[in-house]
């Protein structure tokens, strides 16, 4: 992925379930959302995020748990990229994320 500000959408089975902010510099990637935040590494069209949950009351798709991992491959699309993937230990749950070029890193 390109450095750069990114507005994410995530989608499972059809369905919208979040979206949040997401800033690649150099392979290295933070971010987050109402619920995570959001800490990882760009390894060739890899993505592998980590979620920490910051926002405890609230309910979130993927359960309870505090810490999450996401792998997401991505191909580049005329807005930013579309990754697909799935969260560590819950393989039948498939993502869908359109990661949408906002902004660039000066």
């Amino acid at each position: 992925m390109k450095d750069g500000i990114y507005l994410l959408t995530f989608k499972s089975q059809d369905k919208d379930f979040g979206s949040g902010i997401l800033v690649v510099d150099d392979s290295l990637v933070n971010g987050g959302d109402t619920i995570y935040s959001y800490n990882g590494v760009i390894e060739e069209n890899r993505l592998v995020l980590i979620l920490n949950k910051h926002n405890v009351n609230v309910h979130s798709i993927f359960g309870n748990f505090g810490s999450l991992k996401i792998n997401l491959s991505f191909q580049e699309d005329d807005q930013g990229y579309i990754l697909h993937g799935n969260v560590e230990n819950l393989q039948p749950v498939p993502l869908l994320v359109q990661a949408k070029l906002i902004g660039r890193i000066e």
